[in-house]
């Protein structure tokens, strides 16, 4: 039973990764997931089986009704999270006692939400129940949720009541995750009704700050809500191309790298 559970749970990160990066090599998945190269050609096959994937030489690639989907929330929630916290951690300087933030229904945001707990008269607006939920025990935080319909996928609060609700707030700093960041189409998402609420909640904000692990650039997204030139600053974490860098200098968007 163990050894099930473990197969699956590498095959459901197989299938995380290449949601990310569109195509792998088998090299490249042994290394990620350190397992030998007969193991992964033997995940690859049984995937590809269930149509999950699609086969390559030499390795594999999604295909593209997959690389448009959502991924599950516990299987985002597993998905690059060293990256995620490092990126907290380095926002969090950004958060001052007394403040009025929004954050969206990320897990990028989750992540930050971690390192705000022992903020005092910190206001956070937001459609994220699971971070909701983490604050409760956080005495020196006021959490304000909007009513709306639940949405599974994301254990959000969304729908037209939810926006009309974000739209009468007013918040300092928004701080988002996206499924991509495209240079000339700007934030996208896969949910319509996500893509909703994180307009409105950057919509009431003064300055919009993306939180972006080195996977989210360039790739594409069913839907785009917010140009990149009304974002203040990107916060990332490993390589950018010198392309990137000089795309978001040019639309005045500071990018900042957490180490």
């Amino acid at each position: 039973m163990r050894t099930l559970k473990y197969r699956n749970d590498r095959r459901e990160k197989i299938l995380g990764l290449l949601l990310s990066n569109r195509r792998m090599t088998v090299p490249e998945l042994s290394k990620q997931l350190r397992v030998t190269g007969a193991t992964i050609r033997a995940d690859l096959e049984a995937l590809h089986r269930q149509n999950k994937l699609i086969r390559t030489f030499g390795g594999a690639m999604a295909p593209q009704e997959m690389a448009l989907a959502e991924m599950p929330m516990d299987m985002r929630l597993r998905k690059q999270t060293a990256e995620k916290q490092i990126i907290g951690r380095f926002a969090v300087s950004n958060i001052h006692d007394n403040m009025v933030i929004a954050l969206d229904a990320s897990t990028s945001s989750l992540a930050l939400s971690y390192f705000i707990k022992d903020r005092k008269g910190l206001t956070v607006i937001t459609n994220s129940l699971a971070i909701a939920t983490h604050l409760v025990d956080a005495p020196g935080v006021n959490v304000i949720l909007p009513g709306g319909t639940l949405r599974h996928e994301s254990s959000s609060v969304v729908g037209p009541e939810a926006v009309a609700f974000l739209q009468r707030m007013e918040a300092e700093l928004c701080f988002m995750g996206v499924h991509s960041i495209h240079l000339e189409r700007g934030l996208g998402e896969v949910s319509q009704t996500e893509m909703e609420v994180k307009r409105a909640l950057a919509g009431i904000s003064r300055k919009v700050v993306v939180l972006a692990d080195s996977t989210k650039w360039n790739r594409v997204s069913a839907g785009y809500f917010w140009s990149l030139d009304k974002v203040d600053s990107v916060i990332s974490e490993g390589e950018i191309s010198k392309e990137i860098k000089t795309s978001l200098h040019a639309k005045g968007v500071k990018l900042l790298l957490a180490q």
